[in-house]
Formats: structure tokens, sequence, C-alpha cells
């Protein structure tokens, strides 16, 4: 039913012409919105999974080429086309036509080459990048129980549990298939194999080969047997021991890790979504077979680094809560308009639209604050100690090519008991930090630990304790630092700050990089707050998270120290902590005052009157509205003062544009009773007593806070 002929029904039409058109550009972006993220993720992960694929086919089309390598030397052995004595020039010549195979050799059964010679087993294997030729059985008796690949070698043919040579003096991934010589060249009666040729696969090659997919800072790949023991991952110490992923999934409680140790195992392909409860990453895992060897691939993706342009989502965001409230101004309208003389309606009309503008100040409010759960800008977190480790081997490849010392990783902790800030920016952090140095490795490299920003009068640090644990030197020290680092208050008190700790190692002259020890802390979610006292309180702010991360930074200078590996992206370790501002605090302090400052101007306008008789009841005039308005300027002029006596800020902060809009409104109500006093007749001053001003007041006063709001945030 359309409101009666007039002005109403064409306030209607406009009104749901409004509302139509807000809230179909609302519902417009935010289709955009979702589809670019979505697009974005998408085309993210398709390229990950196609990496992934690529990867375990190169990784497959080398171990199949290396496995028929080593049938052709068994076939031609059994043949006799390759007569015992041209065995290690047979080799000679395989590893000429193909470099990329680290080592092959033949191993004889005892007394199988001759009735003389017990053991015969010529290898040839890559050394400092040169292949040279040795005798394994001059290294050692490789027919002894411990060496289960020459036993199951001369049984079947198989690629073997990674293991260490000591032969070849590194870690390998072998294949060995039996050979029987013919009958004519057979020094052994009876059945069973004469030997095995063996083939090796250096783990250094398939770790270069996983190693150099691009699957974001932290993201990595890892092989694994049909047992589930690791061939490859970014902490190779799970290769050197010989863990399995079902040791881990063990180890972690992690049914799904448990769930992809069988699946991969079974020589199955997937994906699937993983939630890491321990560190707080979700990340997005492919996983496929190499066929030649019965081994899979896995590819761990995290889903925090989808290059998602945030700003542009934030820009949308607020952009649809704009529109959105334009097009529920539309639908207040609309309703109004069937009663627009009737002054409850009104009144509910005005206070409605000033609500809309306070909601939406108050969800761009929340989208800012969401930014305590986003990365570090122009730096890696470092949750997952994987993720740490594939960073660091990008770092080292490209280290590898200028002419810096050879990396030297020292795990380091913080734990961080007080902070307080002393000024608007510098604060005070109180705790303890430990290193871990690597015996005899690290015997050269100073111990110590120094903060670069901290102010070195003001900088206190002791040595708690030393101790030998097992091959590592542990080094614990108190330090008590006051810290500058310059902060943005432009949007004071809507603030998310994250306080930088920078850790930097004394010894310059060294390529020293600091790795967090994660392993020290019993929880490493950013949440959890890892590193931080536990009851941790700092005044009017909220701790969100604390966490590990690498700064990109270049120094642009060698610091006086010529090729010092600070001159390009040098990977400095920073302790972070994500923090909050306690809104509450913020408004008790700050907007209150406004707030009733605000009440008072209402107050007076809305005892703004013509009529004499209630003039006469309120004690209205020009007069005293005018001395009122100055002793409310004059008390916001002040706390303005006292804010920014505070914060020192060099831009206009957030904040103030309230203050700013508190002095408009002040000015503003002292014209309206200067123009209400006049004897000529307005309209819009004189309407039904100084209605329109009225009922504009708090939805022009809420719809300023949103625009500055809006014009601070976009």
């Amino acid at each position: 039913m359309l409101p009666p002929p007039g002005p109403a029904r064409a306030v209607f039409g406009l009104a749901l012409l409004v509302a139509m058109l807000g809230f179909s550009i609302a519902a417009g972006l935010g289709w955009v919105d979702r589809n670019e993220r979505q697009q974005t993720t998408d085309a993210w992960l398709d390229r990950i999974q196609f990496e992934a694929v690529e990867a375990a086919e190169s990784l497959n089309t080398d171990l199949r080429l290396l496995s028929d390598l080593a049938y052709g030397i068994a076939s031609d052995l059994a043949r006799g086309e390759l007569p015992v004595e041209q065995i290690e020039a047979r080799l000679e010549a395989l590893v000429e036509r193909h470099p990329e195979v680290f080592g092959v050799g033949v191993m004889f059964r005892p007394y199988a080459y001759a009735p003389d010679q017990r053991l015969y087993a010529p290898y040839i294997v890559k050394r400092n990048g040169v292949h040279e030729m040795l005798r394994v059985d001059d290294v050692y008796d490789y027919t002894q129980p411990e060496h289960e690949w020459f036993r199951q070698g001369i049984t079947y043919a198989r690629w073997h549990e990674p293991f260490f040579g000591e032969a070849s003096q590194a870690m390998l991934a072998l294949y060995c298939i039996p050979f029987r010589l013919p009958e004519e060249q057979r020094v052994l009666d009876g059945p069973g194999a004469d030997g095995t040729v063996c083939i090796d696969y250096s783990i250094e090659d398939i770790w270069g080969l996983v190693g150099a997919l691009d699957l974001g800072q932290t993201g990595y790949a890892f092989v694994i047997t049909d047992q589930s023991t690791f061939v490859a991952h970014p902490r190779r110490d799970y290769v050197r021991q010989g863990r399995s992923l079902y040791d881990i999934a063990a180890q972690l409680y992690d049914p799904v890790l448990m769930w992809l140790a069988e699946q991969a195992t079974d020589q199955r392909s997937g994906v699937i979504d993983h939630s890491n409860e321990l560190t707080g990453q979700d990340s997005r895992i492919y996983y496929g077979p190499i066929t030649a060897t019965n081994w899979s691939l896995a590819v761990v993706a995290f889903t925090d680094e989808i290059p998602l342009d945030i700003a542009a989502h934030k820009q949308r965001q607020i952009a649809i809560t704009i529109v959105l409230i334009i097009g529920a101004i539309g639908l207040i309208v609309m309703v109004a308009s069937y009663r627009l003389g009737s002054k409850p309606m009104l009144w509910s009309g005005s206070f409605a639209i000033a609500l809309l503008f306070l909601v939406g100040v108050a969800n761009i409010w929340l989208q800012e604050f969401a930014e305590a759960g986003r990365d570090p800008p122009e730096a890696v977190m470092l949750v997952d100690l994987a993720g740490v480790q594939s960073y660091l081997d990008d770092y080292e490849e490209t280290a590898q090519h200028q002419p810096y010392a050879p990396t030297a990783k020292i795990p380091t902790g913080v734990f961080v008991q007080a902070i307080r800030f002393e000024s608007p920016h510098d604060f005070v952090v109180t705790g303890f930090a430990w290193q871990r140095y690597t015996v005899p490795d690290h015997d050269d490299v100073q111990r110590g630990i120094f903060f670069p920003d901290a102010i070195p009068t003001l900088d206190r640090r002791e040595e708690l304790f030393r101790f030998r644990e097992g091959d590592a030197e542990v080094v614990g020290w108190f330090f008590k630092s006051s810290v500058h680092q310059p902060m943005d208050y432009s949007r004071f008190p809507i603030d998310v700050k994250t306080l930088k700790l920078r850790v930097w190692h004394p010894d310059m002259a060294r390529n020293v990089v600091l790795v967090p020890e994660l392993g020290a802390y019993r929880l490493i979610h950013p949440t959890s707050l890892p590193g931080v006292e536990t009851g941790f309180r700092l005044p009017g702010w909220q701790l969100q998270r604390s966490f590990f991360a690498y700064r990109f930074h270049d120094y642009r200078s060698d610091l006086g120290i010529r090729n010092s590996a600070k001159v390009g992206d040098f990977p400095e370790l920073t302790y972070n902590l994500t923090l909050r501002r306690n809104i509450t605090d913020a408004f008790i302090s700050n907007l209150i005052p406004l707030f009733v400052a605000a009440l008072m101007l209402f107050a007076m306008l809305a005892i703004d009157t013509r009529d004499k008789v209630r003039a006469d009841l309120y004690g209205f005039n020009t007069i005293k509205v005018l001395a009122t308005t100055t002793a409310i300027f004059f008390v916001i002029l002040l706390a303005h003062i006292d804010v920014r006596r505070r914060y020192v800020a060099e831009q206009i902060m957030y904040l103030e544009f309230f203050f700013f809009i508190t002095y408009f409104t002040i000015v503003a109500v002292s014209f309206n009773a200067f123009m209400l006093a006049t004897t000529n007749e307005n309209r819009f001053f004189h309407y039904r007593d100084n209605l329109i001003p009225k009922l504009l007041f708090w939805p022009l006063l809420h719809g300023a806070f949103f625009v500055v709001t809006v014009y601070v945030f976009l």
C-alpha cells in the first residue's frame, strides 16, 4: 500500500529507489569481493598442486631412469655381454653418459667373483662434484648382518629405505637388483644370485628438487617411502634419524597426519586440509605416488600465505558498509513517509538513522581490529620448524652465490616477563634469552646477543647460566632493555601495535643467522602466547599474539665489514608481540567527555524555542547559549591539548577528528540559537519551532563520525 498522493508518495518513491540501489550495489560488491578472493585462492592452490604433480613426475622419471640403468648392467651380466673384468670400465662409461648418477656399483657375494677372492665390489661415487672409483670391500664388509641392503639386494629388486652410506659418506636412496652370471662364468655352484647391482640417488638431489618448489615462503614438500620413512624433509634430522610420518603423527597426536601416512603408504593421491593445533597454522596438503619407487610426495601449502589483496578486500568491505547504510536509510525514510507529520515517527527515524551510522563506525572498527590476526608486513612468521628450515634453505642457496662466510645457525629463545611503555615510542621489556651453540662447529663463534633498537644507557644484560648438554653449549641471559620503536598513532584509539624485539648476534664478521628454538616452547600457536609470562598484563592493552618472525631488511651497507651478509636481504630474527588497545579504557578516558558535550549541546538545542512562555520557563536566550557553548568549547579544547601532549603524534590522529566535529557542532548550535532569535521568518529554523535542526542533530553528528572513520580507514 502506497502513501497518499503528494509529497509523501514522492518521498516514498525516492527512498525506495535509494534502498534498491544501495542493497543491489552491496550485493554486487559482496559477490565481486568473494569471487576475487576465491579466484586468487583457487589459482594459488592450483599452482601449488601443479608444482607438486610436476615434481612427482620429475622425480619419478629420474628414479625410473636409475633403476633402468641398474637393470641394464644386471641384464648384461646375466647374458654374458658384460664380462666381469670389464665391470669397472662399464661403470665409468655409465657416469660419463649420465653425470646425474651419484653412485653405482656391483657387489659380489663371497667368492662369487673369484675362488681366491672373498669380496669384490667396485663402486664409483661422486665426491666434491667429481666421480671417483673405490672398492666398498676396502671400506667395510657389506655382507655383515647390519647391512640389510645387500641381503635384500641379492634377493629381489627394490628401492631401499634411505641410509647413510659409509663408502659414499652421504645420505643415499639406493636401488639394488640381483644378477646371476651365465653358467660358463659362474664360480659358485647352487641356486641364488651372484651379486647385486646398486645405483644411488643422493638424498641431497631429492632435497634440491623438492626444495626448488615455489610453495610460498614457509611451505615445503617431503618424500616418504612405502613404510612412511622420510626420504626428504626440510628437517633433515628426520631423514638422518630414520623417522617416519607415523612417528610424527603419534608424537603430535595428530589423526590427520596419521591418515595421510596411511593414504600415502597405500600409494594413493589426494588433497586434505590440515589445521595444526600446536602452531595454529592451516594448510592444504597435496600427496601423490612416485610409482617408480612406491614412494609418495606430499606438498604442504600454508593458507596464510595465499597472496590475497588485503587492502582491496578491506576497501570493498567498507564500501559495502557504506551502501548498506544508504539502503537502510532508504528503508527508514520509506516507513516514515507514511506519517511525515507525526513527530514520534520523525524522531524514531532520526534516532534509527543515527544508530545506523554508529553501527557502521563499529563495523569498520571491527575490520581494523582484525589486523591483530594478520601476519606482520614484510616479514615471515615462524611457527613451524619445517617452515623455518624451508625458508633458510632458500636463503642459504642464495648466499652460496655471494662472497659470504658459511652460514652459522644459532637456535635462540626469548621469554618476556614484563613490558612497560615509557613514552609513545619507547617501551621497557624485561625477560630472559638463551642460545644453543653446537660443539665443536660453533667453537669459533662468539657467545652473546644484543638488541639494536635498545637505548645503550638503558640496556642491561646479565649472564645467568652456561652449561653443556650433549654436543651443545647453552648460554642464557637476563635482560632489561628500553627499546625505541617509532609507532603510528594516526588511527588512535583504534590501535593494533606489534612490538618488535629485534635480536642480533654480536659476531658481525660471521654470517650468523639466529633461528628460533621453537622446540623450547610447549605451545607455539601465536594465540597461546609462547614466550610470555603467565598472567602477563599491560594496562590499556590486550595481548593478542606472540611469535617469532624473520624480517626482510636490506641495511644498504656492509656496516664496515666487507662481504657482509647484511648487504642483501638478511633474515633478521624478531620476537613480536601483537597488542590491541583496550577500547573500553580509550572510550572512558577520551570519548566519554565528547559524548557528554554532545548531550549538553543537544539539550540546549532541544530547549531552543521562539515561544516566550517556554523560553522564560527554560531560562533560554541567545546570550546564555553562547556562554554555555563557550564553556564547553574550552573544556573540550583542554582535553584535545592533553591528547596531543600524551601521544606526541606528528599527524592528525583519528580521535582528533571527533574533537573537530565537536567544535563544529558547538558553532552550529550557537548559530542555530542566533537564527532562531531573528525576527525574519526562516522555513529551516522556524518550521514547527526549530524541529528540523533538532531532528538532524544526531544523524548529522554520527554521520560525520562515520564519514571521518571511512576517510581514515579506507
